[in-house]
C-alpha cells in the first residue's frame, strides 16, 4: 500500500479493500491510528493520528464534506459511518465502460445505489442543464461529483460520474440506439418509416440511415454535423421514442433505451443550437466586415462596438467581445509573407485608436486632403489679413518651412485624422507594396512637403490675403508710412487665429437655440414632437460627423465623390436632382414619423431605401451617395421649421 497522509486517499483506498462507500467511522478511526503508527517516520504529518485520531480527523472530515466528497451518516455528536463518494465515481466508471463494450447492459440508477443512501450522495441536475454545461466546456476540469441526470418524462434517474467524459456518455447512449436498430425487423421499419415521411427524399434518408448504423463514430459526426442531418435525427429518435413509450411492461432493456433516446435528443438539440450560433455569428462578422469597408473607413473600437444589422440589431450579441477581439487581433496581425495585414490600426495625438483597412487608407486621405484644404486655406488666410491690418509680417509669410510648419499644425488641429494617417509607420509600407500606385505622399521614402499634399501655394496665398486688403495696405510707399503711424504695440499685435473667440460664440449660439427652444416648448405643447425629432437628428449629426469636420464639409466631401461631372452646370443640376429627391421624401417621412424615430439605424434604412430607388440607381458610387443621403436628411431634419 502507498503510504499517504490523504485521508480521502485513505477512506477510498479503505472503502475499495471492504467493496463497500459506506465506511464505519469506529472502524476506520482505528485503522487510522495503526496506519499512523505503521508510517509516522515516513511522514511526520501522520503523528496527530497516534494517539487520539478523532480532533485532526474531523477537522479534515469537514473540508470533504463542503466540498462533497464525504456524506456523514447520524450527526456530528455520534457518527455511525462515513459514505466515501469517490468510490461510487470509479466503480460507475467501470460500469460505463462495461456499456461502450456491451450496450446491452442498463445505465446506473438510483436503485444500484445501497438502500438508505442518504440523498447528498448524488447531485441531480435536469438532463438539458447538465448537458449543455459538460459539451460547453468538455475539457473543464469540475469538481469530483456522482451526477443525477434527469431525463424528461419522468424516466428513472441516470447516475453519471465527473470522470465519465461526456463523450463517452453520448457514445454509450448511441451504441444502445445502434444496437436496437442492429436488430434485422427494427432495422428495416424504422427505415422504412424514415423513408415514407420524406417524400421526394428518399435517397438522403436512406443515406442519413445508412451512415447512422454503420457504427458510433460515424452517428456521433452526424450529430454534430445537426445543420443538415438534425430535422432527419429528430425523426428517427422521435420515431423510437413513440414506439417504445406504448409498451405497457417495461424492461430494464426498453428503459435504457428510452433514456439513451432522450439524451440524443439533448444532445442533437445542443448540435443544433450551436451551429445556428456559428451561422449568426459568421453572419454578423460579414456584416462587420462590410460596414468596416463603408464610409467613413476609419473606426474606433467604441463604434465598432455599437455596430448593427440590415435589421437594425447590434452586432455585439450575435457574437461577443471575445469573437470580436478574435477578429480584429487577426485581421490586424495576419498576413501573407512580407506584406501588411488588412486592418490597420492607428492612433491620434489624443491616443485614440482607429481601425482601417488597408485598401482604404489612400482614398481616405485624399478625401481628407480635400476637406482640409479649404478650411485651413481660408484659416491661414483670414489670420494673415488680420496681421497685415496692422501693418506686421510673419515669418511663414516668408519662408518656405515655417509656412510648412504653419500647414502641419493646422493639420493636426483641423484634420487629426489625417495628420495620424500620413504620420503612420504603415504608410512607407502601402506605397512600397503598389509602387505603381497613381497617388504617392511620399518621395524617397520620405513624405512629400505638406503645401503639395494640400496643392497650397505660399506667394499665391500671400498674394489672396492682400488682394482683399485696402490698397494703402499694399502700395509700398504708403504702406511704409502708415507702418510708422499706426502699427500698434509689439505686444497686441496678431499671431495667432482666436480660435478661442470663435468657439465661445458658437457655444453661445448652441446655448440661446436650446434657451429658445425650451421656452418655446413651455408655452406651446403641440411642438415637443418637432423639437425632439429636432434632437435627434442633431444625436446622430454627433455620430456621423466627427468632432474635428462639418456637417456641411462631410457633405461636399461625399458629393464630390458620387457626383464625377465635368461641366459645372451639369454637375450643380445633378446636385440640385438629387437633394430635390431627398427633400421630398424627407417631407413625406416627417408627416407620419414619431417624436422618438429620429435614430442613427431609422435614418440609415430610410437613407437606403432611397438610394435603391432607380432614379438613384443610375449613381456608381453607391456607399458615398448613402452617406451624402443620410448627411442631407439630417441637415433637412435638423432646421426644418419649428
Amino acid at each position: 500500500m502507498a503510504t499517504t497522509a490523504s485521508i480521502i486517499a485513505l477512506l477510498k483506498f479503505y472503502a475499495t479493500r471492504q467493496k463497500n462507500a459506506s465506511v464505519s467511522y469506529a472502524d476506520f478511526c482505528d485503522y487510522l491510528k495503526r496506519y499512523a503508527e505503521l508510517h509516522f517516520e515516513e511522514q511526520p504529518g501522520l503523528s496527530q493520528y497516534l494517539t487520539n485520531p478523532i480532533p485532526a480527523l474531523m477537522t479534515e472530515l469537514e473540508k470533504l464534506i463542503s466540498a462533497r466528497q464525504v456524506v456523514l451518516v447520524g450527526n456530528s455528536a455520534d457518527i455511525k459511518a462515513l459514505i466515501v463518494i469517490p468510490y461510487y465515481l470509479d466503480y460507475f466508471a467501470d460500469r460505463y465502460k462495461d456499456i461502450l463494450k456491451t450496450p446491452g447492459i442498463p445505465f446506473p440508477t438510483m436503485s444500484d445505489l445501497p438502500k438508505q443512501t442518504p440523498t447528498e450522495v448524488v447531485q441531480r441536475i435536469p438532463a438539458n442543464e447538465l448537458l449543455y454545461k459538460l459539451l460547453t466546456s468538455p475539457d473543464a476540469s469540475f469538481e469530483p461529483t456522482l451526477y443525477g441526470v434527469l431525463p424528461p418524462n419522468n424516466s428513472p434517474t441516470i447516475l453519471l460520474p465527473s470522470t465519465v467524459p461526456v463523450k463517452s456518455f453520448i457514445e454509450a447512449c448511441l451504441g444502445k440506439i445502434l444496437g436496437m436498430l442492429s436488430k434485422e425487423e427494427q432495422h428495416d421499419y424504422f427505415l422504412k418509416k424514415i423513408t415514407i415521411s420524406n417524400p421526394g427524399k428518399e435517397m438522403t434518408s436512406r443515406t442519413f440511415f445508412d451512415k447512422v448504423t454503420k457504427g458510433v463514430q460515424g452517428a456521433l459526426e452526424l450529430l454534430k454535423a445537426s445543420n443538415d442531418t438534425f430535422y432527419l435525427w429528430n425523426q428517427l429518435c422521435y420515431f423510437i421514442r413513440k414506439d417504445y413509450e406504448k409498451i405497457k411492461d417495461f424492461t430494464a432493456e426498453d428503459i435504457s433505451l428510452l433514456q439513451a433516446v432522450y439524451i440524443t435528443e439533448i444532445v442533437s438539440n445542443f448540435y443544433k443550437d450551436k451551429t445556428q450560433e456559428n451561422e449568426t455569428r459568421e453572419a454578423a462578422i460579414k456584416s462587420l466586415e462590410q460596414q468596416l469597408n463603408k464610409p467613413p473607413y476609419y473606426f474606433s473600437l467604441e463604434t465598432i462596438f455599437k455596430f448593427v444589422d440590415a435589421r437594425g440589431i447590434p452586432l455585439l450579441g450575435q457574437y461577443n467581445d471575445e469573437d470580436l477581439k478574435e477578429y480584429l487581433q487577426q485581421k490586424s496581425t495576419e498576413s501573407a509573407g512580407n506584406e501588411l495585414p488588412e486592418l490597420l490600426v492607428f492612433k491620434t495625438e489624443m491616443d485614440k485608436r482607429f481601425f482601417i483597412f488597408k485598401n482604404k487608407v489612400i482614398p481616405l486621405i485624399l478625401r481628407l486632403c480635400g476637406d482640409a484644404r479649404e478650411t485651413i486655406r481660408e484659416t491661414i488666410k483670414n489670420h494673415w489679413m488680420a496681421v497685415l491690418r496692422q501693418y506686421d509680417i510673419l515669418p511663414e509669410m516668408r519662408d518656405q518651412k515655417a509656412f510648412e510648419r504653419r500647414l502641419e499644425k493646422e493639420i493636426q488641429i483641423q484634420s487629426p485624422i489625417l495628420y495620424a494617417l500620413l504620420t503612420a509607420s504603415f504608410l512607407p509600407l502601402i506605397h512600397y507594396e503598389d509602387p505603381a500606385a497613381k497617388v504617392s505622399f511620399l518621395d524617397d521614402g520620405k513624405l512629400i512637403p505638406y503645401a503639395d499634399i494640400l496643392m497650397m501655394n505660399r506667394a499665391q496665398l500671400l498674394s489672396d490675403a492682400k488682394i482683399l486688403l485696402p490698397f494703402w495696405y499694399t502700395t509700398p510707399v504708403i504702406s511704409w508710412i502708415a507702418r510708422l503711424l499706426f502699427r500698434p504695440a509689439k505686444s497686441k499685435r496678431i499671431h495667432e487665429p482666436k480660435r478661442s473667440a470663435q468657439k465661445y460664440r458658437e457655444e453661445e449660439d448652441e446655448k440661446s437655440r436650446q434657451d429658445n427652444e425650451a421656452a418655446a416648448f413651455t408655452k406651446n405643447k403641440s411642438i415637443s414632437r418637432k423639437v425632439a425629432i429636432r434632437e435627434g437628428a442633431r444625436a446622430v449629426e454627433s455620430e456621423l460627423v466627427p468632432a474635428s469636420s462639418t456637417l456641411d464639409r462631410e457633405l461636399e466631401s461625399y458629393r464630390r465623390q458620387w457626383n464625377h461631372l465635368l461641366g459645372k452646370n451639369t454637375s450643380e443640376n445633378l446636385t440640385e436632382d438629387v437633394n430635390s429627391l431627398i427633400r421630398d421624401y424627407v417631407r413625406r417621412v416627417l408627416k407620419t414619423i414619431k417624436s422618438n424615430g429620429v435614430t442613427r439605424d431609422r435614418v440609415q434604412s430610410l437613407a437606403e431605401t432611397l438610394v435603391k430607388t432607380p432614379s438613384m440607381q443610375k449613381i456608381h458610387d453607391h456607399d458615398a451617395l448613402l452617406m451624402y443621403t443620410e448627411l442631407y436628411m439630417i441637415k433637412l431634419i435638423k432646421n426644418m421649421p419649428m
